[in-house]
C-alpha cells in the first residue's frame, strides 16, 4: 500500500509513488519554465493553470509507472522549493504565482529595512528581505496595487499545491520559516512584523506540523489528477527540509543537500538567530528542532552546463549529455586533485547573507595550452575542475557551521550525490567520510515520510525516517585528500579575487 508524493522544484516538477520500506515503486517527471513580465526583467512568475497541469500530468505518470492500483494509494503529501509564494483572493483564485528567482522584492525590500531594521532577521531568520514575501508583497503594493489589495491568502509552492487538491489553506513551521512572516523561536506568526508592515495576519495560512492529515482530494482535483476522491492529503515541507528527513539528519549533525542548488544545513535542537550572522536559520519539519543553514548557491546546474556546452556540437546533444554523465568514472578517472592546474570559480560560494546580490564574475584559470611541461586543458580536467569547484564550496560552507558544531561525519543527499566521484572528491576536500543514502531523491521521500506518517505506517517522523531511509556504504577521504589543502587555498584564492571585482 504506497503513498504519493509531489515536489515543486525550480525547474520542474516530480512525483514519486513510494512503499512502506522507502522502495520507489514509480517516477513521473516533467521540466518547467518562467515567463518574465514585460519592462520588469530581474521578475519571475509562472501560470498556476499551467502548472497545475503538470503537476497531475506526472502524478498520472508515476501512478502508471507503478502499476499499482489508484485505490492502494494512501495518501500523498507536498513538498517543493522554498520562496516561491502564490496570492490568491477571497475566492482562491491566483493573483500571482512567484517562484523562488523572482528578484522583483529587490525594488521594495527598503520598506522592510526602514520598518524593522536587522530585527527582521533576528525574528525569522531570513536576510536579505528581497528574497523574501514581504518586499514582494511591498512591490505589489507600489506598483500593482489593484492586486496588492485583492490578496487573501498566500501560500508557499508546496502548500498552493495542497489548496489546489484539498481546498485547505495551511501551511507548516519550515516552510513558514522560507516567507518571512513566521518568528522562528516561538513558531508563530510574528505579530512584530505584521504590524510594522501592516500586514492583515488573515491572510496568513493556518499551521499544522508535517505528517499530519490536513483535508482530502476534492472531486476536481480527483479528475483533474487521477488520485482518488477523499484520498488524505498530508502536509509536507520545504523541499530543503524533507531532504533532512531523508537523510536522518539529527542534532549536530551537517547534511549537504546537493542538487540545482547546495544548501549546507547543520540541524539544531535549539534556536540560534543573531542580527550579525551570514547564514539563514529556520524551523525543521522536526518538532522543536531548527535549522542553520550555509548555502553554496548554485551548483548542480553548472554541471549541467559544462556538459551541454561540450557537448554542443554533437550530432546528437542530447544523448551526448546523457553518456557524459553516465560516463564520469570512466572520463575522470586519471584526472589528479588540482585538475592539472584549472581551477573554475563558477556561481557556488561560500554564504554571505549580506551579500547575496553580488555577483561575482565567472572565472576559470588553465595553463598556457602551449607550454611543452605542462597538460594543456582538455574536457576531462574541465569537468572535474568544475565538481572541484562545487566541492570547495561545499566545504567553504561546512566550515562556517564547524563554528557551531565540528560532527565527525557530512551527510550528502541530493542529484549531485549520486555521483560516487564527486562524493570522493568531496570527502577528499573536507578531508572527512561522507554518508549517502541509497535514495538520492531526498525531497521526495522526505515528503512521502510525512506521506507515511499521516496514515499511521508509523508513529513520527524520525520513526518513519529510521524505516525508509536505507544506506549505502561510506566513503572515506583517500591519499589524494593531502593535496586537496593547497588547491582548496588557491580555488578561495582565485574566487574571492573575482568576487571583489
Amino acid at each position: 500500500m504506497p503513498v504519493a508524493a509531489i515536489d515543486a522544484g525550480t525547474t520542474g516538477v516530480r512525483c514519486m509513488i513510494v512503499g512502506k520500506q522507502g522502495e520507489v515503486l514509480g517516477l513521473g517527471r516533467r521540466k518547467w519554465s518562467y515567463k518574465t513580465p514585460a519592462f520588469l526583467e530581474i521578475a519571475k512568475e509562472f501560470d498556476p493553470s499551467h502548472f497545475w497541469d503538470l503537476i497531475c500530468a506526472v502524478t498520472k505518470e508515476a501512478v502508471k509507472a507503478s502499476g499499482i492500483s489508484l485505490s492502494k494509494i494512501e495518501s500523498v503529501a507536498t513538498t517543493s522549493q522554498r520562496h516561491g509564494i502564490v496570492f490568491l483572493n477571497a475566492d482562491g483564485n491566483e493573483l500571482y504565482s512567484g517562484p523562488n528567482i523572482d528578484a522583483r522584492g529587490a525594488m521594495s525590500q527598503y520598506v522592510i529595512e526602514e520598518a524593522l531594521g536587522k530585527r527582521f532577521l533576528e525574528v525569522t531568520g531570513c536576510w536579505p528581505p528581497m528574497m523574501f514575501t514581504p518586499a514582494r508583497l511591498a512591490w505589489f503594493e507600489e506598483e500593482e496595487p489593484e492586486i496588492h489589495e485583492a490578496v487573501a491568502h498566500i501560500l508557499p509552492i508546496n502548500d498552493w499545491i495542497t489548496f489546489r487538491l484539498s481546498g485547505e489553506y495551511v501551511t507548516e513551521p519550515s516552510s513558514a520559516s522560507a516567507t518571512g512572516f513566521y518568528d522562528i523561536k516561538n513558531q508563530k506568526w510574528s505579530e512584530e512584523i505584521s504590524s510594522a508592515l501592516g500586514l492583515d495576519k488573515a491572510i496568513l495560512p493556518s499551521l499544522k506540523r508535517a505528517g499530519e492529515v490536513v483535508g482530502s482530494v476534492a472531486p476536481k482535483a480527483a479528475l483533474d489528477s487521477g488520485l482518488p476522491e477523499g484520498l488524505s492529503v498530508i502536509q509536507g515541507g520545504t523541499d530543503t527540509h524533507c531532504a533532512l528527513l531523508a537523510a536522518q539528519a539529527g542534532p549536530g549533525e551537517i547534511t549537504v543537500i546537493a542538487g540545482s542548488t547546495t544548501p549546507v544545513m547543520l540541524t539544531l535542537d535549539s534556536h540560534v538567530c543573531s542580527s550579525e550572522q551570514k547564514l539563514w536559520s529556520s524551523c525543521h519539519v522536526l518538532p522543536g528542532m531548527w535549522t542553520l543553514e550555509s548555502n553554496a548557491m548554485l551548483t548542480g546546474a553548472y554541471i549541467e552546463w559544462v556538459i551541454g556546452l561540450l557537448c554542443e556540437l554533437s550530432d546528437d546533444p542530447d544523448r551526448c549529455r546523457k553518456k557524459t554523465f553516465h560516463s564520469l568514472p570512466e572520463i575522470l578517472k586519471d584526472v589528479p586533485p588540482g585538475s592539472n592546474e584549472a581551477f573554475a570559480g563558477l556561481g557556488p560560494r561560500i554564504m554571505d547573507s549580506n551579500r547575496m546580490a553580488d555577483i561575482p564574475l565567472a572565472r576559470l584559470h588553465f595553463p598556457q595550452p602551449a607550454l611543452p611541461q605542462v597538460k594543456p586543458l582538455d574536457s576531462a580536467s574541465l569537468i572535474h575542475a568544475v565538481l572541484e569547484n562545487i566541492a570547495f564550496a561545499v566545504r567553504g560552507n561546512i566550515e562556517q557551521l564547524q563554528e557551531f558544531e565540528n560532527p565527525p561525519v557530512v551527510k550528502a543527499i541530493g542529484g549531485i550525490s549520486r555521483s560516487q566521484v564527486w562524493r570522493q572528491i568531496l570527502s577528499n576536500a573536507i578531508g572527512k567520510p561522507i554518508m549517502n543514502p541509497k535514495q538520492f531523491e531526498g525531497s521526495m521521500i522526505g515528503a512521502a515520510i510525512c506521506a507515511a506518517v499521516g496514515v499511521d505506517w508509523y508513529p513520527n517522523l524520525k520513526k518513519a525516517s529510521e524505516a525508509m531511509v536505507t544506506w549505502q556504504p561510506k566513503i572515506e577521504p583517500d591519499e589524494r585528500a593531502t593535496e586537496y589543502e593547497f588547491y582548496y587555498s588557491r580555488w578561495k584564492e582565485i574566487w574571492n579575487l573575482g568576487s571583489d571585482e
